[in-house]
């Protein structure tokens, strides 16, 4: 099983849980630091203390344990009696904390201890022979019973002439309760303290973060179809600004969409237009043959209109006629209308044929050949208007691109879920560098006046409404072949 590596995970989570993480991450931090500092400078503040109640201890033992020694050495007191009893009576103190008292000679040998048991040995320990060679008022460290304490080493003298050294130990057992309790103090404040800085990191998180997130999140909703939607502005404050902003350019959007919505109706229905006036020379010989018709069937009637025979037999000409113009001119405007998206189940080959019959004067005219390989029973959900606006639009380009005649072929089939269609044609065929750009609009290859360029720009918009896609494959000189691929379930 693969792990996700951390930065990856913390790249993952949104901005409020990144600035929850990254203050409350500060914070304990910061908290440690101060904390740290807090109590190591307690632990010096206690220890100084202690080196300093120590240093006074021995100094104010010193003198009358000097004079002792003196009236001993003079055999004015009893030799050790008054030593002993002065050195219990101070350790027996509890204001203290004292581990041990004792007075050595300048070898180290005890001559006075708390502990009677002591009496006669001679220390020869590191400690020891410092406190013995040092002048001055030697402080050591060392540990005693789990805990840390002091070593004071005294010199008894006065003047250059030394009477022995006075060493005693201070626990500091009790200083380093106070740190723990100290310790202890920190972590329940800087608990609370974390405590009420996260509820105030969430509340923040809220008032700041999450306007960022609604803003970012109806951001993602905004699309080019939907853009019904708004910011809710509270305050006045940057963020406030920005949804703001935010707003006024979505109401910006919403009208230039509205306005590129009607200009890309007036293009569609210009092209149309332009369709239908490439169709005006068919119309023209649908419409004229009729009309041909219809004046001989008057000229006839204005002869032989006596006749009931005859009258009704040019009569039913002259209606036959003018139904073929009605038909005809229906056509053309239903064709050239603007009409609703509507899609229907259309049977493909049908609609083919009747794209051709606009064209087929124009095709007969230019010696083109039609072929419909559509199968009969090839159906497809499509708007009749569309699917005829696409193939006329092709029928157009490949007539135009067959100027001394070809073949036009029309060929469709369905494979599992997708449905082609291609039209192919025999004409002059593309060149390479312009394959790539026959979709974009107003690019045409057609000399001046006789193209809008957008007769292929129309088709793919119209097969991308329908999640289609095109392509095209053509050489120069070889014809192309226009595929059209749309999903059908």
């Amino acid at each position: 099983m693969s792990k996700v590596p951390i930065s990856l995970s913390f790249s993952r989570l949104g901005l409020q849980h990144k600035f929850v993480i990254l203050t409350t991450c500060a914070i304990i931090l910061v908290m440690s630091v101060v904390g740290y500092l807090a109590v190591e400078r307690e632990k010096d503040l206690l220890y100084a203390e202690n080196e300093k109640q120590g240093r006074l201890l021995g100094e104010t033992l010193a003198i009358p344990i000097i004079n002792d020694l003196i009236y001993e050495r003079l055999g004015l007191v009893e030799e050790g009696g008054l030593l002993d009893n002065y050195i219990l009576e101070i350790f027996s103190r509890k204001d203290l904390s004292l581990l041990y008292i004792t007075i050595l000679d300048d070898d180290g040998k005890v001559i006075s201890h708390n502990d009677i048991t002591e009496y006669g040995k001679t220390y020869s320990d590191s400690i020891t022979k410092k406190a013995l060679t040092s002048e001055n008022t030697v402080v050591q460290h060392f540990p005693a019973g789990g805990h840390n304490a002091l070593d004071f080493g005294v010199p008894l003298s006065i003047g250059k002439k030394r009477w022995g050294t006075l060493k005693f130990g201070i626990s500091l057992e009790k200083a380093e309760h106070e740190i723990l309790s100290t310790v202890q103090k920190i972590i329940a404040l800087t608990t609370a303290l974390l405590l009420v800085g996260f509820a105030v990191i969430l509340l923040l998180s809220r008032r700041f973060i999450n306007p960022i997130t609604q803003l970012a999140n109806t951001m993602a909703q905004a699309r080019g179809d939907y853009l019904d939607l708004m910011v809710d502005v509270k305050g006045h404050d940057e963020l406030a600004v920005l949804g703001e902003r935010f707003n006024g350019m979505i109401e910006r959007i919403r009208q230039a969409n509205e306005e590129l919505r009607k200009t890309n109706e007036k293009l569609v229905q210009s092209e149309k237009l332009a369709s239908v006036g490439i169709l005006a020379a068919g119309v023209a010989h649908e419409i004229n043959n009729p009309l041909g018709g219809i004046f001989n069937c008057l000229q006839m009637l204005r002869q032989h209109g006596e006749h009931p025979s005859l009258r009704e037999k040019y009569l039913s000409l002259l209606n036959e006629g003018l139904d073929k113009i009605e038909t005809t001119v229906s056509k053309l405007l239903w064709m050239s209308r603007k009409a609703e998206h509507a899609p229907v189940d259309m049977n493909i080959k049908n609609s083919v044929n009747s794209v051709y019959a606009f064209l087929e004067y124009k095709m007969k005219k230019g010696k083109v050949t039609f072929k419909n390989t559509v199968p009969e029973d090839l159906r497809f959900m499509f708007d009749v208007h569309d699917f005829q606006q696409l193939l006329l639009n092709l029928f157009i380009n490949a007539i135009h691109a067959m100027k001394e005649g070809g073949l036009l072929e029309v060929r469709g089939h369905r494979e599992e879920s997708m449905l082609t269609i291609e039209v192919s044609d025999s004409g002059c065929g593309i060149v390479s560098e312009d394959v790539g750009k026959i979709f974009d609009p107003f690019f045409t290859t057609k000399p001046v006046g006789e193209g809008t360029g957008l007769g292929l720009w129309l088709t793919y918009e119209i097969i991308k409404n329908y999640n289609g896609e095109i392509a095209v494959e053509s050489e120069p000189g070889k014809g192309s072949r226009f595929i059209m691929r749309f999903p059908a379930p």
